[in-house]
């Protein structure tokens, strides 16, 4: 597979928690982005953010302010996805993780953006086989699906191929990810959840199992997780920067496809989302304490 990277215009549909990280992480390896939203309220949200990320970046000497400048002026934006999509190589679709909004995105996509243009969604439990079941043939072939944790943090993402992934879409898809400093772990087959991400999502639910019924504190717990796997954030923190309505919708997710009561999320963590409490976005979740606007610096992984 080739590894030169033929990738330089990228549209991020859905700029929030994640998609504003995405943005952020193209745009610092010189990639030219559109950041997509409905809403002018987001947009300034995720501008917000790269703002506080830049700054940052300069502070900690990984950037200079020149470099910084010219990193936000890659970054554009749009409120329509035929202005967002009209010069894109690539398509990362990062809409909440709910199937149907999925499809209706990307059943638009397929009319609006550029034959040569790649469609990536990024997804943690759903299925690309699923997802893109309303676009062209030609497009299905054009199609994968990634997990990212982290963006502006660590150089993790898993990466997972659907039956139709044509041989040069993984070429292109592996290519752009180690541009950007990725170290994607691929997923060779499609199944639920991926495959490292699958081991999460079981720590996850035992997780909550136990904060729901009372069998322990979110900050005692990650305490000793980070004690004894030598990480340096644990799983309740981790949930709280992913977000709450998205961990319980792809909880949801699992339960709508195996119809099994363990694999329902508990109401408890339905009770917090409902009371505001959303994670990091909203500034307390698990934790108290975060700003909204700094994304995930605002979390202490230390």
């Amino acid at each position: 597979m080739s590894e030169i990277d033929n990738i330089k215009n990228v549209t991020i549909v859905g700029i929030g928690t994640q998609g504003s990280m995405i943005a952020f992480r193209n745009a610092l390896y010189g990639k030219n982005v559109v950041g997509y939203s409905r809403t002018q309220a987001s947009i300034d949200t995720c501008k917000n953010k790269v703002d506080k990320w830049l700054a940052y970046f300069v502070e900690e000497g990984r950037l200079t302010q020149k470099e910084a400048d010219a990193l936000r002026g890659r970054i554009s934006y749009a409120n329509t996805l035929e202005e967002a999509c009209k010069d894109a190589d690539l398509v990362v679709e990062n809409v909440p993780e709910k199937l149907e909004v999925k499809q209706a995105v990307f059943e638009q996509l397929d009319q609006v953006c550029p034959p040569h243009c790649l469609l990536n969604t990024n997804t943690s439990s759903l299925l690309m086989s699923d997802i893109y079941v309303r676009i062209s043939d030609r497009r299905k072939a054009m199609t994968f699906s990634v997990d990212h944790d982290d963006p502006i943090r660590n150089d993790y993402l898993e990466m997972m191929w659907n039956p139709s992934t044509s041989g040069e879409t993984k070429a292109a898809a592996l290519a752009h990810y180690h541009t950007l400093g990725f170290q994607p772990v691929v997923t060779e087959r499609e199944i639920k959840g991926y495959s490292i991400n699958r081991v999460w999502r079981a720590v996850k639910r035992e997780c909550l199992y136990l904060w729901a019924n009372g069998y322990c504190d979110p900050a005692e717990f990650d305490r000793g997780w980070m004690i004894e796997w030598n990480t340096n954030i644990g799983p309740f923190k981790l949930m709280d920067l992913i977000g709450l309505e998205t961990i319980y919708n792809i909880e949801m997710s699992y339960y709508a496809a195996s119809g099994e009561e363990r694999d329902k999320p508990p109401t408890k963590l339905k009770e917090l989302i409902d009371a505001g409490h959303l994670g990091m976005k909203s500034g307390s979740g698990f934790y108290t304490g975060y700003d909204p606007e700094a994304g995930n610096l605002s979390v202490d992984h230390k």
